[in-house]
């Protein structure tokens, strides 16, 4: 066999192959032998018909069939000689074959194509935010621990902010006219909340049941606001049960009065927003290659990405979903994680990491011994071997942005979570 490879670009390439008649006579025989023993002819017992009467009956069927039983051999041999791996399936063209004659065809593929890292040791400078919490987000956090316990009292004198409304929610087109498909039933809104205040806050004002209001919102991943049209069911207040002494006991142990109870709940979201500025520094190192490395990806991995979340968003959607646009839409983020994928490839292997089996081990025995009455529970999830690899994937990222974080020239930002809410209120303003 001879194979010949041309490559058209970083990651398109061409294989041709030619397969000598005497390298295929002897497979060609067996398959005519396999044929003739279904075939069926008049005068003849089946698998009985002579070669030569099969041949002079079938003859183009016989080599068609041939031919493409053998690509499949001879092309996984030549991806082998090449030492190529394929990221889709090839396009086979220019196939000739006739008995006595050699086998001709050509391939073209798609590969992963070679990482060319950026010189990230020396130059990577990325900026992270740092968060700073006030009182005011440790009095949003208890609000939220209270109304985990609140009862809920029936309103009957007409809506106010800070109550619940039980709603039906109807998208509405431009011309006021409902949209087939787009309700919501059966929704609360907390009035006053995000884009239930501002310009939202005196429409859902003072509304009992089956009342109707119009109030204006985001449209759902479309981007951009659209009108709703609410239909009351239920207007209800939260009385929220007393900060004192036993419930502070019993939504945190280690707190022995309020004081205590502010400390613990102000660590947590230090922790928390920590957590969150680790997160948006691992994105900004993700941006600083995607940016800074000269890679197209494979478009053929970037629509095989698609196709997987097109085949789960219609079984999650069934008839309201629209395949083309999310196509269309999907594509700059689709084709930003394939590429995120080829350079995390290229830097763990740069970086030598790895995540050997006592390691996982380990994590997971520290996740069972965190875990109390779930460990049965826990044990049975990471005896499967995706779970497990899943993991795995997770520890090795955390090994690489360490690592990342190591050669990176870090710019801290000072925000207060006090500038976020003004942006968030300024933002349900707008609705």
């Amino acid at each position: 066999m001879k194979t010949n490879l041309k490559k058209f670009n970083d990651y398109t390439q061409r294989i041709t192959v030619s397969v000598p008649w005497e390298d295929l006579e002897s497979a060609f025989e067996d398959h005519i032998r396999r044929f003739t023993k279904k075939v069926r002819l008049p005068g003849f017992r089946k698998g009985k018909v002579p070669k030569k009467v099969v041949i002079q009956n079938f003859g183009p069927e016989l080599e068609a069939e041939f031919a493409q039983n053998s690509i499949e051999l001879h092309y996984a041999e030549a991806l082998q000689e090449h030492k190529l791996v394929p990221v889709n399936r090839a396009t086979i063209e220019d196939l000739s074959f006739s008995e006595g004659s050699s086998l001709n065809f050509t391939a073209t593929l798609e590969v992963e194509p070679e990482v060319k890292l950026p010189k990230y040791q020396r130059k990577m400078k990325v900026k992270k935010n740092v968060y700073t919490p006030d009182e005011t987000d440790v009095d949003g956090y208890i609000e939220e621990v209270r109304r985990q316990f609140a009862e809920l009292k029936t309103v009957e004198s007409g809506s106010q902010k800070g109550h619940l409304l039980l709603v039906d929610m109807q998208e509405l087109d431009s011309s006021g006219i409902p949209i087939i498909g787009k309700k919501v039933e059966d929704r609360y809104l907390l009035i006053g909340d995000g884009v239930f205040g501002g310009n939202n806050l005196a429409r859902l004002t003072g509304l009992k049941v089956d009342d109707t209001a119009v109030i204006e919102a985001a449209a759902g991943s479309e981007g951009g606001t659209a009108k709703y049209q609410v239909t009351v069911k239920n207007v209800q207040e939260e009385i929220f049960p007393e900060l004192d002494e036993e419930f502070i006991k019993k939504v945190d142990g280690e707190a022995t009065d309020e004081a205590s109870f502010r400390q613990n709940v102000q660590k947590r979201i230090e922790e928390r927003l920590d957590r969150e500025s680790e997160g948006h520094l691992n994105e900004a190192i993700v941006d600083y290659f995607i940016q800074s490395a000269k890679l197209e990806p494979p478009p053929s991995m970037v629509d095989n990405m698609i196709d997987n979340a097109i085949e789960q968003a219609k079984s999650n959607n069934g008839k309201t979903f629209d395949e083309e646009k999310y196509r269309t839409d999907a594509r700059p983020s689709v084709t930003r994680s394939v590429k995120w994928y080829l350079l995390r490839k290229a830097l763990v292997e740069a970086e030598e990491l790895s995540v050997q089996d006592e390691e996982l081990d380990s994590h997971i025995e520290e996740i069972l011994e965190s875990s109390k009455d779930e460990k049965g529970q826990v044990r049975r999830y990471y005896k499967k071997s995706s779970n497990r690899e899943r993991l795995r994937d997770d520890l090795l990222d955390g090994k690489l942005f360490e690592k990342l974080k190591e050669y990176a020239k870090v710019s801290e930002v000072a925000i207060a979570t006090s500038e976020l809410r003004k942006q968030r209120e300024l933002a349900a303003e707008g609705a």
